[in-house]
């Protein structure tokens, strides 16, 4: 039996909505609205109506023969939940600053292998970093200010179902239900010592109620291809740059000069160079065999190639895939509910040979029951693994196969000759034997709910979570063999002898392998009481928190395979190293929150915690850490009443409060002995010694972070345009660092508290929200956020922030009033020209001695460069360790400032679009490297624009005179304001265009729903960077050490282009 239905849909002003989805719940009966909004149905007697549309709040009614709903604006949603700590809190009701993710616009229908380069640009405040565009690998993520402290890494607390995660890459995005950003210490306080820098609160869909059976299937098949690919200049060109630096340098008393071994370029090996390019380009017609005569050849002792080589095109593809697969299973009877979740990440890297690959397998599920109406139970299993293999690394970490890469100018050969390799990167890359790293993420989580009476609410939550890392590698040196041309071959014959394995079987023969595993256990208590007496608004808050975590390490490695076929630590023979660590940490806290408000427009919250943590002595383990907030509705009020509906709310809040960071390493405290074995023999054996004891402080103590916060959040206009401000002043005091005392101390100096850093900031974010009359719906979304760390307090005070010759950046030096971020350079002034020099080829008198910025004995020319003498003593000076800093000058920051996100969005009738902006507005960089410094580094390549160098005809020039094929050697490449990198950028990050198509039609193959999408993430950038590297493209680091030389030579950023569907049943 059924009944006839008529529904008419009308938004808030009574105009009818069209296209609206009127849907029998429970089933996949209904239809749409029409021209006049009204839908007809025969539905079951008793049956509950689902009347939704795009922009507006779902609603659920009663049917009735004749009826009328009122869709009201999403952003009317004055009744909106927000997850904050160990709860949630209407969003109105707020008086932190917390902000919540749209989960479905950040993270849907993109390409995206973690939620951290989703949330990039989405929050205002959150800072979202890469390096490099390495598939697998994690960025960084920072909360108000890149630096919160020296020690450690001033990284969020990252709680997925209130469980720590530490890499938000093991975390399958499609789980994810909502994200909130606790980003004042009010909000995040409750969670004491882990959230000193700000808490990220993931929560899944685990705990998702349902009345049905739903499946939902969702798919995304994406190719990949570089941002930005290295705009060489033509090999002879390149080659000529280098010679005419050596004809400069020599003053032409050398014609010629050696790449590496007796690689050799002069005049006529250019001339004949150019004739190949433009007779034959990169030779391809002539595939990779290289023709003795034709290609390369030997004459005067010397070894020249002449064919030139597209070396990034010879390693990198123009494109790779990658396929993203999402299964989640929803079921329950309203009592009891289950949530299957998997999920399945599969990325081809980019090497064009022996490429490298990632897959990620994903699985979440959780049963949650309501047992009686007192108690409820859950439990929940969360399972990733992630695998990552690539090609052996025959160099270092921070000198890897990408390094390398960009090493060599393009007349390197990377063909073969007579059938064989030459010894060059890709040689090795082709036969290095496979690294793998494995990881394993396991969470289970158990819990109950308790209401023994009447508003009040008992949880109990307890979560065991392990992360396991596996590496292993190995070398195969005798399986690598090319022609040895790092050496000299003066004939023909000289190269074909020289074939052969030429890596290191004393340095590479070897089998490695390594494992770590984290554990951790935490257990919370938590007990709520909410209660509301008319306009009177009480909720208090009472628990604990326990969470210990236990870290073990060990690796080995021995020497000597028997079978390259067969790396295992027990198939070889050769000398074995092992070592272990073991660590571990607990925090225990106690902590308490109070909420009042009045009638909805006078709220109060005040919260506290005595914290304790491990890594402090005892006496100084614990602390009491409390914050306070307020928040004034001042649109509530009875006089502002007439303003309604322009002035839909306006609230005003503030912030105070306090928390403890006991992220500063585990055994500060603890003094240690090291023990090493010395290269002393005595009776046959080395000699094991004991190093002196380490000295440590008796009132090592908690660093302490305070954070001031002042914002307002308004909406105009019935809802549709929102604002909202912050400003905030977060200070860290107690920090921990090393004093300086005289070395005839003996020993390290301990580490104690005594500096203090202070981030000022303000964000805002701006959305607006309309529907028009056709079913057309528009919103667009800004905000933007900036921030500055300077130190206000260095008990000792160091030299100020400096870049050595290779590049590398002492970021350990502090100092009062200092920025962090700050670059300090000199100031380019102009080039010196012949009117600089007398007849004798010195410099005339008058100009500012500059010989203590170039190198000892140089012998300056018209092209040099010349300095600003900003303290007008006549000598250009850099000082570094003294309160007198000579010449140099804040030139730029390397810090992110002014980053901006802005979201457009529109739907209508099925068809939906959005586009998605990011960036920088103010960041610059240092860098080194022939990249952005022509001839920085021996041997290197030329790019685009280094032609543009200084001589008699060309005195307008971006850069000086080549000199010597090696410009870090003088001092025109001393840190200045001239060749600093502008790294602000605007970019696309995300293009969606899709298509939902009519329940109606769908509802007649039992389908909920089906959507099909095209997205492209970084389809186009704006940038300043004069290289052609990706603006996002960071310096990198391995094992704490970094080189500016590696700016631009990382593993390529990428642009993805995708299609998808999202189906449910």
């Amino acid at each position: 039996q059924s009944i006839s239905v008529t529904v008419t849909v009308v938004d808030t002003k009574g105009e009818p909505i069209i296209g609206a989805n009127v849907i029998e719940k429970g089933t996949t009966n209904g239809g749409i609205t029409d021209l006049d909004g009204v839908s007809k149905l025969n539905v079951k007697p008793g049956a509950i109506l689902q009347v939704s549309f795009v922009g507006y709040t779902t609603q659920e009614v009663k049917a009735t023969s004749v009826m009328k709903v009122v869709l009201k604006d999403d952003t009317e949603l004055l009744d909106e939940v927000v997850v904050v700590g160990y709860g949630a809190q209407k969003k109105v009701n707020l008086t932190g600053a917390v902000a919540s993710v749209d989960v479905n616009k950040t993270i849907d229908s993109r390409p995206i292998t973690d939620i951290g380069r989703a949330l990039q640009g989405a929050v205002p405040g959150l800072t979202i970093t890469t390096n490099s565009g390495e598939i697998g690998g994690a960025p960084t993520i920072k909360i108000r200010g890149s630096i919160g402290s020296p020690n450690g890494d001033s990284k969020p607390l990252i709680l997925v179902d209130n469980v720590e995660v530490t890499d938000i890459s093991m975390v399958n995005p499609d789980d994810i239900e909502s994200i909130s950003v606790l980003k004042d210490a009010a909000s995040a306080s409750i969670y004491g010592a882990r959230g000193a820098f700000g808490v990220l609160l993931i929560t899944t869909k685990s705990r998702s109620k349902h009345e049905r059976l739903s499946v939902k299937y969702t798919n995304n098949f994406a190719w990949r291809t570089p941002t930005k690919t290295p705009e060489q200049l033509p090999g002879w060109q390149q080659a000529d740059i280098n010679l005419q630096g050596v004809i400069n340098q020599t003053k032409g008393s050398t014609a010629f000069y050696n790449v590496v071994g007796n690689m050799r370029v002069d005049a006529t090996h250019v001339q004949k160079m150019k004739d190949y390019w433009d007779k034959y380009g990169y030779g391809d017609q002539f595939g990779r065999e290289m023709e003795l005569g034709r290609d390369f050849e030997f004459r005067d002792g010397g070894m020249f190639f002449i064919r030139t080589w597209d070396w990034y095109d010879e390693y990198i593809k123009d494109w790779a895939p990658q396929q993203n697969h999402s299964l989640s299973i929803n079921g329950g009877n309203g009592k009891t509910n289950y949530n299957i979740a998997l999920g399945y990440l599969s990325q081809d890297g980019m090497m064009k040979v022996n490429s490298d690959n990632y897959k990620r397998y994903n699985a979440n599920i959780s049963l949650n029951s309501e047992l009686n109406k007192y108690v409820s139970i859950r439990t929940g299993v969360m399972f990733t693994r992630s695998d990552y293999d690539k090609p052996f690394n025959y160099n270092t970490d921070l000198y890897d196969p990408m390094y390398y890469l960009y090493r060599w100018q393009p007349m390197m050969p990377y063909g073969t000759f007579e059938g064989k390799e030459f010894r060059n990167a890709l040689t090795e890359q082709k036969s290095a034997p496979i690294t793998t790293k494995e990881r394993e993420y396991l969470r289970l989580t158990g819990g109950a709910t308790i209401k023994p009476i009447k508003d009040l609410t008992l949880d109990i939550d307890v979560a065991y979570s392990s992360v396991e890392n596996r590496y292993k590698k190995y070398g195969t040196p005798s399986l690598t063999s090319g022609y040895e041309i790092f050496t000299a071959r003066p004939s023909v014959e000289a190269l074909r002898d020289s074939y052969g394995s030429y890596l290191s079987a004393a340095t590479y023969d070897y089998v490695y392998q390594e494992t770590g595993r984290t554990e951790n256990l935490t257990a919370n208590f938590v007990a709520t009481y909410a209660k509301r007496w008319g306009d009177h608004d009480f909720k208090a808050m009472a628990g604990s928190s326990l969470e210990k975590s236990e870290y073990e390490y060990y690796w080995a490695q021995r020497k000597g395979l028997l079978d390259p076929a067969k790396p295992e630590l027990n198939l070889a023979t050769g000398d074995q190293t092992t070592s272990s660590s073991h660590t571990w940490w607990s925090v225990a806290g106690f902590f308490g929150r109070l909420n009042y408000s009045y009638k909805d427009r006078y709220m109060l919250e005040l919260n506290g915690r005595y914290d304790g943590s491990s890594r402090f002595p005892s006496g100084n383990r614990f602390g009491f850490f409390p914050s306070m907030s307020a928040g004034y509705r001042i649109s509530e009020e009875p006089f502002m009443q007439s303003l309604k509906p322009y002035l839909s709310t306006l609230k005003i809040r503030g912030s105070w409060g306090m928390i403890g960071n006991q992220d500063v390493g585990t055994d500060r405290y603890i003094s240690t002995l090291s023990t090493s074995v010395d290269s002393w023999i005595i009776d046959g054996k080395k000699v094991q010694s004991t190093q002196k004891p380490t000295i440590v402080s008796s009132t090592l103590t908690w660093e302490k972070v305070t954070t001031l916060d002042l914002g307002l959040d308004a909406r105009f206009f019935n809802d549709a345009l929102g604002v909202t401000f912050d400003w905030y002043n977060r200070t860290t005091s107690d920090i921990l660092t090393t004093a300086n005392l005289p070395a005839t101390l003996g020993a390290d100096a301990p580490y104690e508290n005594m500096g203090t850093i202070q981030t000022k900031g303000w964000e805002l974010a701006i959305d607006y929200r309309h529907t028009f009359k056709n079913g057309l719906h528009f919103g667009v979304t800004a905000s933007v956020a900036d921030d500055k760390t300077e130190v206000t307090k260095w008990t000792y005070n160091t030299k100020i922030p400096s870049y050595g010759a290779t590049g590398w950046w002492d970021k350990s030096a502090y100092k009062e009033g200092m920025v962090l971020g700050d670059i300090w350079g000199l100031q380019f002034d102009r080039f010196l020209t012949e009117d600089d020099f007398n007849a004798d080829g010195s410099l005339k008198a008058g100009l500012p001695d500059q010989t203590k910025v170039f190198p000892a004995g140089y012998q300056f020319a018209p092209g040099d460069v010349l300095y600003k003498d900003l303290d007008n003593n006549g000598e250009i000076v850099k000082q570094t360790n003294t309160n007198d800093k000579g010449d140099l000058s804040v030139i730029g920051n390397a810090l992110p400032r002014l980053q901006f996100g802005l979201n457009l969005d529109a739907a209508w009738k099925g068809f939906d679009i959005s586009m998605f902006f990011q960036g920088v507005a103010k960041r610059k960089l240092w860098a080194a490297g022939n990249q952005v410094l022509p001839g920085f580094t021996t041997g290197e390549p030329f790019y685009k624009g280094a032609e543009d160098y200084w001589t008699p005809e060309n005195t307008d020039a971006f850069y000086p005179r080549p000199m010597d094929y090696k410009q870090s050697a003088s001092g025109n490449y001393s840190v200045n304001d001239r060749y600093l990198l502008n790294m602000a950028y605007l970019r696309l990050k995300t293009f969606t265009v899709g298509y939902s198509l009519p329940k109606v039609w769908l509802s007649k193959f039992k389908v909920q729903g089906l959507r099909v999408y095209f997205t492209g993430e970084n389809l186009f950038t704006i940038d300043g960077v004069k290289p052609a590297i990706d603006p996002e493209i960071g310096i990198r680091t391995a094992s704490g050490k970094s080189d500016q030389r590696n700016f631009g030579r990382s593993y390529p950023y990428q642009k993805t282009v995708s299609f998808g569907i999202q189906l449910s049943l």
